[in-house]
């Protein structure tokens, strides 16, 4: 049977390095007039490992930050700059909790019906909209320890942003089977190309340092676990002037399906309401003839049954406003006692578990 490879809670400690060195083709050459540079240890294969477009000559860096390639592709492809300034207007649209390790592991995803969809794009990690969830696959050069030692004195916050991303997969792959999921789907990348993939085990002592990163050397985005891209959408359309953070269907059929559905539905109640108000008033109108030659018990139903629709119809909407509005006010307290507690620094990492409207 499968084992977890780390206990429940782990202490928050800064991060020294690797255990374990899946990959060693990287290294960083210091030069006297410059900044550290990081090249491949073959001559003829001077570029990022995994990406044969990104040069590590003199082509591809520059001692000047702002026009060394390499980093602008690290940049590119770990900064998540858009989803950090969403992020502190989360707690307007029913509050998501800043809880790292509100990560389920790869195989529990299927148990809440999610297709894992892997994508490049870092603003998407761990992002999930009903039946599917973006996750951002490893690439091959955090494997090195060349690359750790490069990009802490390149870039701080890509450094922040690469630690945030390696330690969601600390929670991400808890199992083996996660494991082997994540070998089967490429999220996890072989030691090298051509190569094997590391063993359960290897991979175990690899991502171990990464699990007892704090808060405090991530990114904002990383303070948080799984987010949901319909609230990060709907904050952007009202704090950021933009329609969505992301569009799954980049069309305006689709967006304007989104966006009106609510506004029909509260139309259609309404409608409703005011037939049956019509009705009732029709009603009480022939009531008012002789009903010897009507139908008086017709005419009596179509008095009391509108009245009972409008009734049953108000206490739907009150039922659900008010059910609505108990889980939010249980996030937002939820939310703020994580808050308070991971500033004293007594955060219980057990004690918050998967909530239903959290997660």
């Amino acid at each position: 049977m499968a084992t977890p490879h780390h206990e429940t809670f782990v202490s928050d400690e800064p991060f020294t390095g690797l255990k374990l060195e899946l990959n060693n083709e990287l290294e960083v050459a210091e030069t006297a007039t410059t900044r550290k540079l990081l090249q491949a240890k073959a001559p003829h294969k001077q570029y990022l490992l995994g990406q044969p477009r990104v040069r590590l000559d003199g082509a591809g860096q520059h001692h000047d930050r702002a026009k060394d390639h390499l980093l602008a592709y690290l940049r590119k492809l770990h900064k998540t700059d858009r989803l950090d300034a969403i992020l502190p207007f989360m707690r307007y649209i029913f509050v998501q909790t800043p809880l790292h390790n509100h990560i389920m592991p790869l195989h529990h995803q299927k148990a809440h019906a999610r297709e894992i969809v892997v994508n490049e794009y870092p603003g998407l990690h761990l992002l999930w909209y009903y039946e599917r969830i973006f996750i951002k696959p490893v690439p091959v050069y955090c494997y090195t320890r060349a690359f750790w030692d490069y990009i802490r004195d390149a870039d701080e916050d890509v450094r922040k942003a690469a630690l945030g991303f390696m330690r969601s997969y600390y929670h991400l792959i808890q199992f083996e089977i996660d494991f082997e999921e994540a070998c089967k789907r490429g999220l996890i990348p072989k030691k090298r190309t051509g190569g094997p993939y590391p063993t359960w085990e290897e991979w175990c002592d690899f991502i171990e340092p990464f699990g007892h990163i704090s808060d405090a050397e991530v990114n904002r985005r990383f303070h948080y676990g799984e987010l949901r891209l319909s609230r990060i959408n709907r904050t952007a359309m009202l704090f950021k002037a933009s329609l969505a953070y992301h569009h799954i269907y980049p069309q305006w059929g689709s967006f304007l399906a989104h966006i009106l559905a609510p506004v029909i539905t509260v139309f259609a109640v309404c409608s409703v309401v005011l037939n049956s108000m019509q009705v009732s008033l029709a009603a009480l109108g022939m009531g008012a003839f002789d009903q010897d030659n009507g139908w008086p018990a017709f005419v009596s139903a179509s008095i009391y049954f509108p009245v009972i629709v409008i009734i049953l119809i108000a206490i739907v909407l009150l039922v659900s406003s008010l059910g609505i509005l108990a889980m939010g006010v249980g996030d937002f307290v939820r939310a703020n006692t994580i808050r308070k507690e991971k500033k004293q620094g007594n955060m219980d990492h057990n004690k918050w578990s998967h909530g239903m409207v959290l997660a």
